[in-house]
């Protein structure tokens, strides 16, 4: 019986929390939260500021919505491109209540979506980009995988109840964190309401206006929240997003961005109860900035530099960090005094703006800590670039340099030929006067 009690235990555990511990920046233990699963980071760095059960596993709910939303913004050239929709879509909890015939642009799609959690807007958008909703969860899934979210498995593009749709507090944490980097999203999931006016149409159908308010109650709401022992608003002003999610399976979700003293924290509170996710939410973001700042340890501008390049049209190349470098350190205490940085040229022609040119590297006391990449600031293109990079002319060049060099071989060889049929000669006449 102990054998099975204790191989029940194991298996529990290994349904519910997923590998790869999360490095906690220090210890917390005096927050205290109601939410089982959670996590709050810094955004500069991504270093985890506090965790709780952070890579337990949970359904996402609506807040799959900002890794969407992070893709459809990726793989489309124009946000601007027009989607007319074909049909009238019959999609489970909110919705825009798309109607067939009506066109609206990638962008306004992306507003319903991340505004009004639209789950039928999270459709028509994944199929757009990958022709099915499986195709989008695989890509969902494949680029999850790239920036570190090891625990998930996404299964459609809304978080709509799925058994195979889950994912951590981590995982979304870092997925959020992503998403952020992209100025778009920045400004949709502050948006705090929007509207869609009547679309007309050459169709017979009555089409509706639309005026949608963020489902994000950090950023509208007049409600209070219990909070440290006193009554405040859950509206908080150092918020400026993210989304919001909830099912009967998931519970209360929420991720969030909040700023502060030039510091950007995100948290990802899961499976909490009504308003307590906001008291959570509000509880880590307090917790992160009364505890901890960052430190900037290398500001590009200092490192924006300029070399002469010879035989070049633009004749030098304009270079810089790809980022800032900073590090979080506990209030009270300070950085090392002991950085330097090195910086490794390292290129071909031609160079296109934005493209890599080398590295900096960030040492501390002589122990390498960072290594950003050095980007152009400007094109760079060789005088000689109609032979360097016209591949016609390149091969052209390169075959009448390769008969050159066999022309150059027959005359020597031709020449080597002729000196030892002399001696032979010499050699023969010498023989015969003997």
């Amino acid at each position: 019986m102990k054998k099975f009690l204790s191989f029940l235990l194991a298996f529990l555990l290994s349904i519910t929390t997923f590998s790869g511990p999360i490095s906690v920046f220090a210890d917390s233990k005096d927050v205290s939260i109601s939410s089982p699963n959670s996590v709050v980071l810094d955004y500069e760095t991504g270093t985890v500021l506090y965790e709780k059960n952070g890579n337990g596993k949970i359904y996402p709910a609506s807040t799959t919505k900002i890794w969407t939303a992070y893709l459809v913004i990726k793989n489309v050239k124009d946000l601007d491109d027009s989607i007319e929709i074909d049909n009238d879509l019959s999609v489970d909890g909110s919705c825009m209540y798309l109607q067939k015939g009506e066109i609206f642009t990638v962008r306004e799609l992306l507003q319903g979506l991340l505004v009004h959690s639209s789950n039928d807007a999270a459709e028509v958008l994944a199929e757009y980009v990958s022709g099915s909703k499986e195709a989008f969860a695989d890509l969902m899934n494949k680029e999850a995988k790239a920036i570190g979210a090891k625990n998930t498995h996404f299964n459609n593009p809304h978080g709509l109840p799925d058994k195979e749709h889950y994912t951590t507090a981590y995982d979304m944490a870092l997925m959020a964190r992503e998403a952020m980097s992209n100025d778009l999203i920045r400004e949709i999931v502050s948006t705090k309401s929007l509207t869609f006016e009547k679309r007309d149409t050459s169709t017979s159908r009555r089409f509706i206006t639309r005026t949608f308010f963020n489902t994000n109650k950090f950023l509208t709401s007049t409600e209070k929240i219990k909070y440290k022992g006193k009554s405040v608003d859950i509206k908080y002003d150092i918020v400026d997003g993210i989304k919001t999610g909830y099912t009967d399976d998931a519970g209360r979700c929420l991720l969030s961005s909040a700023v502060k003293n030039d510091m950007r924290v995100i948290s990802a509170v899961y499976k909490d109860t009504g308003t307590d996710v906001y008291a959570d939410s509000r509880t880590l973001i307090d917790y992160a900035f009364n505890n901890y700042y960052t430190q900037t340890i290398i500001n590009k501008a200092d490192y924006t530099k300029s070399k002469r390049v010879l035989f070049t049209e633009e004749k030098e190349l304009l270079y810089e960090p790809e980022s800032n470098y900073k590090i979080v350190l506990e209030k009270g205490s300070k950085a090392s005094e002991n950085y330097s940085a090195k910086v490794n040229l390292d290129y071909n022609l031609p160079i296109k703006k934005g493209g890599k040119v080398g590295t900096l590297d960030v040492y501390n006391d002589k122990t390498l800590e960072k290594t950003i990449n050095l980007v152009a600031k400007n094109d760079l293109n060789s005088l000689f670039g109609f032979i360097t990079e016209n591949t016609t002319v390149k091969y052209s060049i390169r075959l009448i340099l390769a008969l050159i060099s066999l022309f150059i071989i027959f005359i020597i060889s031709r020449i080597i030929s002729k000196r030892k049929s002399r001696r032979r000669r010499r050699k023969s006449n010498n023989f015969k006067r003997k």
